[in-house]
């Protein structure tokens, strides 16, 4: 049976109780960049309900980072620092031949 996902991370699943920061905290790398070439770093938590006592875990924040800028991830939204990418990519010369003055040089 799968779990269902919960919109709040740091409100306990059992009695609704708000906690206000995990007990313990670490990181999960991911082994593979995305589409645009950046590591996705997973800040995990374990909580602690103080007043059922019940534990459980859950994603603090994420953050995204490579090329010239990081996003990070929380409860209050994304959040972009560093330079923007362009989102042109950079096309060289154009050169247009015609192939009749080819055959002409012959």
């Amino acid at each position: 049976m799968a779990k269902r996902k919960q919109k709040e991370v740091d409100v306990c699943p059992n009695c609704g109780t708000k906690v206000e920061k995990p007990e313990k905290t670490w990181n999960l790398i991911s082994p593979l960049p995305d589409a645009q070439g950046r590591i996705t770093i997973t800040v995990m938590g374990s909580y602690v309900c103080p007043k059922c006592g019940h534990k459980w875990r859950g994603v603090v924040s994420k953050i995204r980072a490579g090329g010239s800028s990081v996003e990070v991830e929380g409860k209050k939204g994304v959040k972009k620092i560093g330079d923007e990418e362009n989102k042109q990519k950079d096309e060289g010369e154009i050169i247009e031949l015609d192939l009749s003055d080819l055959d002409e040089e012959e």
